[in-house]
């Protein structure tokens, strides 16, 4: 699906409307002029026109583009709401700056229109635009009243389920599965919601019980996930996360089984660079070294600066891999560095204190306290520079620094003795 920009908001007049149609089936406006029997200079006349010209070329034109005269010429009411439907299931593709633009003038055109319905799916579009872009807070603000607003129930469903994403990516857990549970509720009693909506619901429903410790609870999320999946890479994520539930409860066996079967789904690098990650991860575990630091190593090769939260993740891996062979200096130099960068982008708190955590670790354990003061340095930064209502984020930083300085303490304390 492409991008709208600013030229794509603004509402075409029929003449318009009509040449661009036109200019579909023919090579130029000579040609349809011709075909449909009338003068060039009538025919431009027709098309400067703000009212569609006369009943008999309506339904010449009609004829010769074998559609009807509805599906040509749309007002603009109707184009205000084909612009907001396609930015609605497109909206993961809108994260640049500019964008922005693109997604208010929208707005203001439903507001212009007394488009109500659609005034609450911009309020949502632009809710999800500044959750990619990391503000968090404002975006869950924009998805509440946007919830608040609309009463078709498929959209209510499908914008909990993302409420409580954002919930999630802010570590509260409790009000993320609050949400999960009011979408859970009403779901299966809902034969309007589609497949999608489903998958997604119980998809990330899975990811948070594992990642709250529950992977248990977390395999038939994925499974029932697995029921609504339309593609393959919905299916591998499914599967692959099935692994993970497996991995969780120590049984490496069917987590390298369902990993191994996942990869059959995935055609692009950055889902397999997941599934390699996970597998390295397997065979650290099994102490398997070799054949971990192989599959990392194939992980880290499929990304690039970009996905930072990707990268955070398998250089964790990376570095964990390389603390049991005690090779892991320069390695925690890279995490280091990668960490410093998350200030001003999108990535998963989680996986960022997962990273402080394993540095903290090497240092801790290697008695090394520069690394100890250089971690201080960026949990202190992060901590001043994360918005005050993210608590339950600034409670983890807090804790990592107390750990840093408590640990930098304790060397210091043991090489005086």
């Amino acid at each position: 699906m492409d991008k709208l920009t600013l030229d794509d908001i603004k509402l075409k007049p029929p003449g318009k409307q009509v040449k661009e149609a036109v200019l579909e089936h023919f090579e130029d406006l000579d040609s349809f002029a011709s075909a449909i029997g009338m003068e060039r200079r009538t025919l431009r006349q027709y098309l400067h026109e703000r009212r569609l010209g006369s009943d008999t070329f309506k339904i010449r034109l009609s004829r010769l583009l074998d559609k009807g005269i509805d599906e040509i010429v749309k007002s603009d009411k109707e184009q205000i709401k084909e612009k907001v439907a396609a930015i609605h299931e497109g909206i993961s593709i809108y994260k640049s700056p500019e964008d922005l633009q693109v997604l208010t003038k929208l707005k203001d055109l439903c507001v212009k229109y007394n488009l109500y319905s659609d005034i609450a799916k911009m309020q949502r579009n632009l809710a999800m635009y500044h959750f990619y872009r990391n503000n968090i807070a404002k975006a869950m603000g924009l998805m509440e009243s946007a919830i608040d607003t609309i009463s078709n129930s498929r959209y209510v469903i499908r914008w909990k389920s993302e409420l409580g994403l954002m919930y999630f990516y802010k570590c509260e857990y409790k009000e993320s599965k609050r949400f999960y549970d009011e979408v859970g509720e009403v779901l299966s009693d809902n034969d309007l919601i589609d497949d999608a909506t489903k998958y997604l619901h119980y998809y990330r429903y899975g990811i948070l019980q594992n990642n709250t410790n529950h992977p248990a609870l977390a395999q038939p999320l994925f499974e029932k996930s697995l029921e609504y999946a339309e593609t393959n890479t919905d299916k591998g994520d499914s599967i692959m996360n099935i692994g993970i539930s497996f991995e969780r409860r120590k049984k490496y066996k069917k987590a390298i089984e369902y990993y191994r079967k996942s990869l059959d789904f995935y055609d692009d690098d950055l889902n397999q660079s997941l599934l390699f990650n996970n597998l390295a991860v397997v065979y650290r575990l099994l102490k398997e070294y070799d054949k971990a630091l192989y599959y990392v190593n194939l992980a880290l090769s499929c990304v690039s600066d970009e996905h930072l939260s990707y990268k955070i993740v398998y250089y964790q891996t990376y570095v964990q891999i390389l603390i049991n062979k005690d090779e892991a200096g320069e390695a925690i130099g890279k995490l280091i560095e990668i960490i410093d960068k998350t200030e001003e982008k999108f990535v998963y708190k989680k996986f960022i204190i997962g990273g402080i955590n394993t540095i903290i670790e090497y240092g801790w354990t290697s008695s090394n306290i520069n690394i100890l003061e250089d971690v201080d340095e960026i949990v202190y930064k992060l901590i001043k520079s994360t918005s005050s209502d993210n608590k339950e984020y600034i409670q983890e930083l807090k804790t990592c620094l107390g750990d840093i300085r408590f640990y930098t303490k304790e060397i210091k304390k043991h090489l005086l003795e």
